[in-house]
């Protein structure tokens, strides 16, 4: 299956479905995308190249990337970072060239502190295994494609995620409603396996098509593996319902290539894109011709430019037998 993203054509391969209660994923393989190497934040701040700090005068929209390897750090949107004066998570995906600090856009995913850890004075963030949860990715993916900020939109989505799950955290931190329902997160993903070659996954609840996420190749999949599921298997466990069959998203994937697309302010390397189509918004970061990463969700407010025709939908067979 061949779609295009702004020009450049990206083309999936599809393998076995796994599935577990109400939620169904297709694991997705990129075929001919480039052989590029790019450090994690994981592994980038495990192995002390990678510093994330808030900057000299600290702002709730920006912090400072430092990266000391002699390869570009792929920073993906939604990942979370924690500690220094408050938890935040990428507004976008990007790439902080070699031996470079530079300024990155956040969001604040803990309303309730501005202030360093009163165990010590730290300005540097930690690593956090926790990625924002799907609705608050996908409500501000739609905010984004219009406005330059989506900070309000990322409150009331935590707002909505409390509200939903009867916790409220002390600070309104995001975090610590995935510490809450740690238990209950593991006990789906235990159900799900990365299989060999496997770039991105295709994520279906309760029978509806939630969104797909692609990364540039295995090694940095793995090292979001379990961070994307999380954010996926929370709206799995707050909207709980019986699972009946798979809605068909033969439409939703080929109207990527309709969408219409928005370049972000150019950074030092690669090109970023906002999207929207008939069936939801997204974003994607460019290396050259290599897609970084790409998340695109279902669903969102009625905009202008959608299309209002009608639309047939394949099902997965359809799909998985189109040429």
């Amino acid at each position: 299956m061949n779609i295009v993203i702004d020009g450049i054509m990206v083309s999936l391969e599809l393998l076995n479905a796994q599935r577990y209660r109400n939620m169904e994923v297709i694991p997705v393989s990129l075929n001919r995308n480039g052989h590029k190497d790019y450090l994690t934040l994981k592994r980038g701040i495990s192995a002390g190249f990678v510093e994330i700090s808030e900057c000299e005068v600290s702002t709730v929209g920006t912090v400072l990337a430092r990266n000391k390897a002699n390869v570009p750090l792929v920073l993906i949107d939604g990942d979370e970072i924690v500690g220094a004066k408050q938890n935040r998570i990428m507004n976008r995906s990007l790439i902080v060239p070699p031996l470079t600090t530079m300024e990155v856009s956040v969001s604040c995913t803990e309303q309730g502190r501005w202030h360093y850890d009163r165990t010590g004075y730290r300005t540097h963030f930690d690593y956090s295994d926790i990625a924002a949860d799907f609705s608050t990715r996908r409500n501000k993916a739609e905010d984004l494609f219009e406005n330059d900020s989506c900070q309000s939109t990322v409150w009331n989505s935590i707002h909505d995620l409390e509200r939903k799950t009867s916790f409220k955290s002390r600070t309104s931190a995001l975090h610590d409603n995935f510490i809450n329902l740690r238990s209950k997160l593991d006990e789906y993903l235990k159900h799900f396996h990365v299989e060999y070659g496997q770039r991105g996954a295709i994520f279906i609840i309760n029978g509806e098509i939630k969104g797909l996420e692609l990364f540039a190749n295995p090694s940095i999949y793995h090292d979001y593996h379990e961070k994307i599921f999380r954010s996926y298997i929370m709206e799995a466990i707050v909207d709980y319902r019986s699972s009946c069959g798979c809605e068909n998203f033969y439409g939703f994937l080929r109207e990527i290539s309709c969408s219409e697309f928005r370049p972000s302010r150019r950074e030092r390397i690669g090109r970023h894109l906002h999207f929207a189509n008939d069936c939801g918004f997204g974003a994607a970061l460019f290396d050259g011709c290599t897609l970084v990463h790409l998340n695109y969700f279902s669903g969102g407010k009625s905009r202008t430019i959608r299309r209002k025709t009608g639309r047939r939908y394949g099902s997965f067979r359809d799909f998985v037998d189109d040429s």
